[in-house]
């Protein structure tokens, strides 16, 4: 029976003990993750713009440095709206409630109304947080920890940027009389308040007036900035958050200042990272993530096993001077003023921080530059292309001297080969008269080769007294309103006797059979006399020319087109020059003086028309006249049409075949 009985003892001693071993770890499970833990608390609200600086730059930290068992537990105490005792200790009840004892390894205390609310849990026996090791930030260099208190507590501690603000201040607003210090209801701000108020009494030998505004609304602050913002040479200093009235909702720096700059037209400086690029003029800004790294390095070194008390407190980095590169000029700030140490922010690279005068100087002798640069280019450019223009003038001079000479010689054996076979034959017929032989046949057939060559020597004679009326702009049309389907078709039937002398197929062809415009009867008959003359002397033997006439909308058009040796292609744009044979007098293989193209030219183009070719060689050329159709009232007759008849002017122009 007592064994029994002791039996049921020890099973209910063992249940218990398995039951207590299970509640246990169900307990430590729920209380605290695995990894190292850390309690971060934040005395403002979530988004506050310092604390968000201090946690993004722990989390850059830790992920740097390949952390990544480290939980980060984050509370927003929220002091802004209430920080009394009764609210601080309903606080730590939550929070003890919230973090049982073992379940957080570390504590982050943010700034110094966090840390001056719960340090005393770290020494409180019943406190979850009892000797947990403490790391701080944001606590005012004179409040340094006591011996007992180190045993728990490491971390950085703020030192007083405000006297370099003053100077800062000085420097760039050198006739600065009043300071408006704009603040929020917090311990910060009260601390800001407080380290304005000694650096102005160090440094302005009671010079400046400093007047507070200071509250958690910004409808409040604009209200008092209007009372009292009516002195010249003022400044403001802005520190904090603040908030719409009505609605109770954070405004971001940037809101904040424009506000205030809508009532307010004097610089702002701000040693609070939040309004860095805010528009503010600048100042001595501590970054919150530096603050970071160095509360990082500490968190691993307990994390480590590093004892805190041999952590030793760190002073905060030394605050950089910042300087906006816009607000420099917007209020005409002398960037001469500014320390060389300074970091100039939102300056592009191609941006200088310079006197607005010296800038205008600048840009002034830039512009001078660019212009003298472009002078000397456009200088060069036009030496270059006057050395080129004189190049080309002394090769075309050269050209038309070599294109003179062989016309020179050319003309003199135009004429002397006429001029010999007149004398010649004339000297038979004297024979012939002296020894009475005469034989009529023979003699007519002389007189006609005397006549053909005297034309010969007319043609030439004409094209070079033309040729000088239109150089020296004493060519003048007679102009007559003609139906140049037949001017050209009367041409073009006394011109086939000549060409049947080569067995040439003739085709004259026309769309339409009336086409009356003003034209210079007799030039225009010049004119396809001597392509016709053209065709039939560079066409071989029983080859075809064909004339073909057109309207095309305001225009009539000629074409000349014949199946001759065609013209290379390199020279199709000389043929009009004058004086200017494809062959030369050795080699040429017809009769010409080379200015018959060159006339042709000039009177299609006083006729207000062009003249275009087209050639292959040994495929033919075609010569295509364009003409304006008009009618004139006031007609010009041509006395020399009532001398030569078309017969006489087809035997002028066809003289050389």
């Amino acid at each position: 029976m007592g064994g029994k009985l002791l039996k049921y003892i020890l099973g209910i001693i063992l249940c218990a003990m398995i039951s207590f071993s299970y509640v246990q770890k169900i307990y430590s499970h729920n209380n605290k993750h695995e990894g190292f833990n850390v309690l971060i608390l934040n005395s403002y609200h979530q988004g506050h713009y310092w604390e968000s600086n201090i946690l993004d730059g722990i989390k850059k930290y830790m992920e740097k440095n390949k952390e990544d068992n480290i939980n980060f537990n984050v509370e927003y105490l929220d002091f802004r709206n209430k920080n009394d005792i009764e609210y601080i200790n309903s606080l730590k009840e939550m929070l003890n409630k919230k973090y049982h004892k073992g379940s957080i390894d570390a504590i982050y205390t943010v700034d110094d109304e966090a840390y001056e609310s719960f340090k005393g849990e770290i020494f409180n026996k019943e406190s979850s947080f009892y000797k947990i090791p403490l790391v701080f930030s944001g606590v005012d260099n004179k409040q340094r920890c006591c011996k007992k208190e180190k045993q728990y507590m490491s971390g950085i501690y703020h030192t007083d940027d405000s006297k370099n603000l003053i100077v800062m201040i000085k420097r760039l607003n050198p006739d600065v009389k009043n300071i408006n210090v704009i603040t929020e209801e917090s311990l910060y701000c009260k601390s800001v308040r407080s380290e304005i108020d000694d650096a102005i009494k160090i440094y302005s030998n009671n010079t400046i007036n400093i007047r507070h505004i200071q509250s958690d609304y910004i409808q409040d602050v604009i209200e008092n900035l209007k009372k009292i913002d009516t002195f010249a040479n003022s400044i403001n200093i802005i520190a904090g958050e603040f908030q719409c009235k009505s609605s109770l909702k954070y405004l971001n720096p940037n809101e904040t200042i424009k506000i205030i700059k809508q009532y307010s037209k004097n610089p702002i400086y701000s040693n609070d990272q939040t309004y860095i690029n805010s528009s503010i003029l600048g100042g001595f800004i501590d970054i919150g993530q530096e603050h970071a790294s160095i509360i990082g390095e500490m968190i691993l070194k307990i994390k480590n096993g590093q004892s805190i008390y041999s952590i030793p407190y760190e002073i905060e980095p030394v605050a950089k001077e910042y300087i906006d590169y816009n607000s420099v000029y917007e209020y005409n700030i002398n960037p001469f003023n500014i320390s060389e140490n300074s970091k100039i922010i939102n300056k592009k690279n191609y941006q200088l921080l310079l006197p607005i005068w010296m800038k205008h100087l600048i840009i002034i002798a830039i512009f001078l530059i660019i212009i003298s640069i472009v002078l000397c280019f456009n200088h060069v450019a036009n030496c270059k292309k006057n050395r080129k223009k004189r190049e080309e003038e002394y090769n075309k001079a050269k050209e038309r001297d070599k294109l003179k000479t062989d016309f020179i010689v050319n003309l003199s054996h135009e004429l002397r080969t006429p001029i010999n076979i007149i004398l010649g034959t004339t000297k038979v017929l004297e024979r012939n008269i002296l020894n009475e032989n005469i034989n009529k046949l023979d003699t007519i057939n002389k007189l006609n080769n005397i006549n053909q060559n005297s034309y010969r020597l007319l043609k030439i004679s004409n094209n070079i007294i033309d040729i000088t009326k239109v150089e020296s702009g004493m060519f003048n049309l007679k102009l007559q309103n003609c139906n140049i389907v037949d001017v050209v078709e009367e041409i073009f039937t006394s011109s086939v006797e000549f060409a049947n002398k080569k067995s040439l197929k003739m085709i004259f062809d026309t769309d339409e059979e009336e086409i009356i415009t003003a034209i210079d009867k007799l030039q225009m008959q010049r004119v396809i006399l001597n392509l016709l003359s053209n065709a039939i002397k560079f066409t071989n033997l029983k080859g075809y020319i064909n004339v073909y006439i057109k309207k095309e909308y305001k225009n009539v058009v000629i074409e000349v087109k014949d199946s001759g040796v065609g013209i290379p292609e390199d020279k199709i744009n000389k043929i009009f020059y004058m004086f200017y044979q494809i062959d030369s007098l050795m080699t040429r293989k017809s009769e010409g003086s080379g200015i018959g193209l060159c006339i042709v030219k000039d009177i299609v183009e006083i006729h207000g028309g062009k003249i275009e070719v087209e050639s292959k060689v040994n495929l033919g050329t075609i010569f295509r006249i364009h003409l304006p159709i008009r009618v004139v009232e006031n007609e010009k007759c041509d006395e020399n049409l009532h001398i030569l008849d078309i017969e006489n002017v087809v035997n002028l122009e066809m003289s050389d075949i």
